[in-house]
């Protein structure tokens, strides 16, 4: 097991020394222990093709250990079971079951769309969240799931044909050109901005670290900001916007949202997130409305926050 000493050296010196003089010796030790620790994996359960207590009665007979979230009553953590496990079986295969952890379901649940309700999801691809929101509209209403790779667009097409998705249209494109095409016809919009990804930092495989910088920062940033723009004006008056990211960078997070409010004063407001986050999600303090974890044996590093456009 790589300890703290160790993750500090494999690390970019700018990282560390950000983490260093933004927070005490407490949260810094919590961030970089939640580089190390192995997750338990998360299954949300298809409540459109199966019924939730069955498959928990189905994962008792299996002796598989799960423990209940509170505020994500569709899913569970596997305590004695890895993904592989139960990547051969049938309830996996027909698309009763998905991998979906914390962090990624948040934003939707957040968002908290409504059968009937047009809805935008602006970088999709591979579709978790996308899946997610078409359950929580019970397959009633419009989803547009856009996402600009093709290679990660035909996986987005193939997640939502596996959970059974018939009211998702897929687009290839460019996000921030979606202002222009679907000005003030959603009315709700999940942004999942391209980031740093340092809130999935894992010192087990160097893929996902050696490639920051803070260059990379700053280009995600300006892309976020792009993003933001054409979100707010693909919203209905009254729409909801969710923005959230898989960094702990304040530049792409609590930054960009005071400089979003700043440009768009009149036009959106910051809705407080409101939810009992008792449950073991590490989170930082002092961010008055938003929510940002550090990464934890449960769940990776994140943000959200949510808009009303006026």
């Amino acid at each position: 097991m790589i300890n703290i000493t160790q993750t500090k050296r494999l690390l970019a010196p700018e990282l560390v020394k950000r983490f260093e003089t933004s927070y005490n010796q407490f949260v810094l030790e919590n961030i970089l222990k939640g580089f190390v620790v192995e997750r338990s994996p998360v299954i949300r359960i298809n409540t459109l093709k199966t019924d939730k207590q069955a498959m928990m009665n189905t994962f008792r007979e299996m002796n598989v250990r799960f423990e209940r979230i509170p505020f994500l009553p569709d899913s569970l953590i596997i305590m004695n079971q890895n993904e592989k496990y139960f990547e051969k079986l049938p309830m996996y295969i027909k698309g009763e079951i998905y991998f979906q952890g914390i962090s990624s379901q948040l934003p939707p649940l957040f968002l908290d769309p409504k059968p009937g309700e047009k809805v935008l999801d602006m970088c999709a691809a591979p579709g978790s969240k996308t899946t997610q929101m078409a359950i929580q509209m019970k397959n009633e209403g419009q989803i547009v799931a856009n996402e600009k790779d093709q290679i990660r667009h035909e996986k987005l097409k193939y997640n939502l044909a596996k959970q059974g998705i018939k009211i998702a249209e897929t687009i290839q494109g460019d996000g921030g050109e979606l202002g222009e095409k679907y000005a003030g016809y959603f009315d709700k919009v999940l942004l999942d901005a391209p980031c740093s990804a340092e809130g999935r930092m894992n010192m087990e495989e160097p893929r996902t670290y050696k490639f920051w910088s803070e260059k990379v920062v700053g280009q995600n940033a300006k892309l976020q900001r792009r993003l933001f723009r054409s979100a707010v004006k693909v919203l209905k008056p009254g729409g909801i916007l969710v923005y959230s990211t898989c960094t702990l960078a304040p530049q792409e997070n609590e930054i960009l949202v005071k400089g979003e409010l700043e440009e768009f004063k009149g036009v959106i407001v910051q809705e407080k997130i409101d939810l009992d986050f008792k449950f073991k999600l590490p989170l930082f303090e002092g961010l008055t409305g938003m929510v940002k974890a550090m990464p934890s044996k449960i769940s990776e590093g994140f943000f959200v926050a949510k808009f009303k456009k006026l």
